[in-house]
């Protein structure tokens, strides 16, 4: 699929037969009307009827021209995940044991669709007759990695017009699954997509992939800072990770830097899997460190449902690096907003429906916000000084 085509011949489909108007009226009038003018008979009423018939005739033409195909945008994302269940006053491990709850929609997806919105795109399935707009089809696929997979084939086999893939793995497993089949694919949030192979460089990024960088990893120094200007007598910290992912890796490169700074004592938990970060999180108690933080990885990330309870109920809060880490549970956040990030995503499908093409389309980073959840550090009865809480861009109370 050549990049850039306008958007009515996305995804190859022909365009709709389109009459235009003049053509219709030159053809039915024109050398009637030039004689009826000449012979001085009929001329007003015969231009009355030329014109009603070219508009009675042109008029299914303008209707379709109103209506444009909807563009199909195929959207990937690990889940549904387990959302976190906690309540205030547990102890121990029977408080991480609440009900599950499931993750409805990803908070990217979310700001795609008020994205959308905003410029005027309408789903097809909440479209209301004669609501104007412009009409999009947007098919959200959630599984595992396998099923993912699946969901990307049939994306290429459609085949859909763009592809939003949430998490560089999904990116991975759209560019693969699309080689035979090229298709725009954005994603609305990605540490480093340089060094994953995804872009030629954030400023041209070349191909049929670009999107939204969030720069977790540059902020994670910032983040050990902040969770020390909140609680002054922090002196040892857990860093969540995945062993082998290099964002986390270089992540906790800064944090280490940050900490020696700081005379804070990193304790280093990586895991490999659900199970084994669930075994580590079962020896977590308030002597063995003073607080959590998340590095960016989305092991970790898709598991904040087993973290975020064991972190109340043992009373070591949790530091996040996206703003819904904070509405979660976690104490702060600081980092990307994940539904301004999808919001963003929503300004380049924009662009490509008008004909831009992909790797004309720098990736753009997501400014960081400083999220606090009051409501936890009164669960937890810590004082969130004043001088922190004036640095927040959101306070959740």
């Amino acid at each position: 699929m050549p990049a850039g085509r306008p958007a009515a011949k996305l995804a190859g489909r022909p365009e709709p037969q389109r009459w235009e108007l003049g053509v219709v009226m030159a053809s039915l009038t024109g050398s009637d009307f030039a004689s009826s003018r000449r012979n001085g008979r009929g001329g007003p009423r015969r231009r009355l009827r030329g014109w009603s018939l070219a508009i009675l005739l042109a008029a299914p033409v303008l209707g379709a021209q109103a209506q444009e195909r909807p563009i199909e945008i195929g959207v990937l994302a690990f889940g549904p995940r387990p959302a976190p269940v906690w309540s205030c006053g547990g102890s121990g491990p029977a408080a991480a044991e609440a009900p599950a709850k499931q993750e409805t929609m990803p908070f990217y997806i979310l700001g795609l669709m008020e994205g959308l919105a905003k410029l005027n795109y309408v789903d097809v399935r909440s479209a209301k007759p004669g609501q104007p707009g412009r009409r999009v089809n947007l098919d959200v696929r959630m599984g595992n990695f396998q099923e993912l997979k699946v969901h990307a084939q049939q994306f290429a086999s459609k085949p859909v017009d763009i592809i939003v893939a949430v998490a560089s793995a999904a990116v991975r497993i759209a560019q693969d699954e699309t080689r035979g089949h090229p298709i725009p694919i954005l994603f609305p949030g990605i540490s480093d997509p340089v060094g994953e192979g995804f872009v030629q460089s954030l400023a041209r990024p070349g191909g049929f992939i670009t999107g939204v960088s969030h720069q977790e990893v540059q902020g994670s120094g910032k983040r050990l800072e902040l969770f020390k200007e909140m609680l002054p007598g922090l002196r040892r910290v857990i860093t969540l990770r995945r062993s082998g992912y290099r964002p986390s890796e270089l992540s906790l490169v800064d944090v280490r830097s940050a900490a020696s700074r700081l005379n804070v004592e990193i304790l280093d938990w990586a895991a490999d899997s659900r199970d084994e970060l669930k075994a580590m999180l079962a020896k977590l108690a308030p002597e063995t460190a003073d607080g959590i933080m998340i590095l960016p990885d989305s092991l970790v990330i898709s598991s904040l449902d087993l973290i975020i309870p064991a972190s109340i109920a043992h009373r070591v809060p949790t530091f996040g690096l996206q703003d819904f880490m904070a509405e979660y549970g976690a104490l702060a956040s600081y980092g990307p907003s994940a539904r301004q990030a999808g919001a963003r995503v929503a300004q380049y499908i924009d662009k490509i429906a008008k004909g831009a093409k992909p790797g004309d389309l720098p990736v753009e980073p997501v400014d960081p916000l400083f999220f606090v959840n009051l409501k936890v550090a009164n669960c937890l009865g810590l004082t969130v000084p004043l001088e922190v809480l004036r640095q927040a861009d959101r306070v959740v109370r």
